[in-house]
């Protein structure tokens, strides 16, 4: 089933001459852009799972890192949370670095928010990415 807010970003990001397309399931549906910033290729995925207008937005698998990185990781993961107020980025339990976001429940335009996250997004992740492999690799 598409949700309502699913239905709202994609209309929005279509007219934003953004490409995207809808996957759906059981208990939720999403809207899937892939980016491509200068540092760094990645998926925004905007995810409803009721009727109400609210979505939430992640972007996973950002960069992948050896167990024994996720102390360094942490750290650049916080320098990137403190510099950032729209993302939270976070080190996960599978070793891979997420961005997360969620819209206010009963947002009056989700899709115009969304077009507008995923623009701010795209410079966010593609700013981080180099703290985050740095930490990574040194």
């Amino acid at each position: 089933m598409i949700f309502q807010a699913t239905q709202e970003i994609y209309d929005a990001m279509i007219a934003a001459d953004l490409k995207c397309r809808i996957q759906e399931s059981d208990e939720s549906s999403a809207v899937t852009a892939g980016i491509r910033g200068d540092n760094c290729d990645f998926d925004i995925l905007f995810i409803s799972r009721d009727n109400d207008a609210d979505a939430s937005m992640r972007i996973f698998n950002i960069a992948k890192f050896p167990a024994e990185k996720m102390a360094a990781v942490c750290v650049a993961v916080n320098e990137c949370n403190g510099k950032y107020r729209y993302l939270r980025f976070t080190a996960d339990d599978d070793n891979t670095v997420t961005a997360a976001y969620d819209f206010a429940v009963n947002t009056e335009n989700v899709g115009k928010g969304a077009v507008e996250l995923c623009m701010r997004a795209m410079n966010i992740v593609d700013e981080c990415y180099p703290i985050i492999m740095k930490a990574i690799y040194s």
